[in-house]
């Protein structure tokens, strides 16, 4: 566990922010601008800044509790630690945008409660993969990993449930498949493959531009999503570890069985 003061800390400060946003409150401001020929619209409300400083409490909050690790001088630099700002500031991101989606009705409370316990999960987890010989390293690197695929369905289901734009859905989803792929890359063989990540990330995004267009349940297109964005992080590990034949298919070709068998269910 990290140091319970800094945690305590560092979790009711975020969510007290999300919790302001039921007392505060201040007019919404219309930003317009044309790019390329193409009138942009967006909307800039309390909720919307309070998502934007929380994902940055989110970072400073995670990079606080890694100063408390005992094994932290393992790193050469502090920015060695921004690896560990990333799930952290997407579920910050992703417990902003479901809390906007449920502004004024009861359910708001009960996304606030799961992603308070979310966000705490999301803390030690990241605390725990910091570099050691524990035995508690593997689990949370596994439990870390899939944090960040369950993260992404909420957010993919949250983009989709609420009245969004193109302009304003695809670079949400970008940015977090960016996030969850480049994360689950570094989990698994230990180093960042950027290039990697921003070509996985992009081919999500095509895919998702196609969904926008499709009348499906928010659900199953997360579920779908969220099985091809395994798929592609399974591929990129098998060829970094120079797998062959089974050994290469087996395990996105699951997981996307596995989608394929709960849109089934869902449907």
């Amino acid at each position: 566990m990290p140091e319970i003061n800094r945690f305590a800390i560092v979790s009711a400060a975020i969510m007290l922010a999300f919790a302001l946003t039921q007392l505060i409150s201040f007019p919404a401001r219309s930003l317009a601008f044309s790019l390329l020929g193409i009138q942009l619209d967006f909307t800039l409300d309390f909720n919307t800044v309070i998502t934007l400083l929380t994902a940055a409490l989110a970072a400073v909050g995670m990079d606080w509790l890694i100063l408390s690790h005992p094994d932290k001088d393992q790193y050469n630099t502090r920015w060695a630690f921004v690896r560990h700002w990333i799930m952290p500031v997407l579920t910050s991101l992703v417990i902003g945008i479901a809390l906007n989606a449920f502004t004024g009705e009861n359910l708001w409370w009960v996304v606030f409660l799961l992603g308070s316990l979310l966000l705490m999960a999301v803390f030690i987890a990241e605390y725990n993969v910091v570099p050691s010989e524990g035995i508690r390293h593997p689990l949370a690197r596994i439990g870390l990993t899939a944090l960040s695929f369950a993260l992404f369905l909420l957010l993919v289901i949250t983009l989709y449930s609420v009245n969004l734009r193109l302009y304003l859905r695809l670079p949400l989803l970008g940015l977090g498949a960016l996030m969850v792929i480049s994360r689950s890359i570094y989990l698994r063989i230990g180093r960042w493959e950027l290039l990697w990540s921003i070509v996985n990330s992009l081919i999500l995004s095509e895919i998702a531009v196609g969904f926008h267009y499709l009348p499906l349940p928010p659900i199953q297109i997360g579920l779908y999503l969220v099985g091809i964005a395994y798929a592609l992080t399974s591929m990129v590990t098998a060829i970094k570890e120079d797998r062959k034949r089974w050994a290469f298919w087996g395990e996105p070709a699951v997981m996307i069985l596995i989608m394929l068998l709960l849109v089934l269910i869902w449907g």
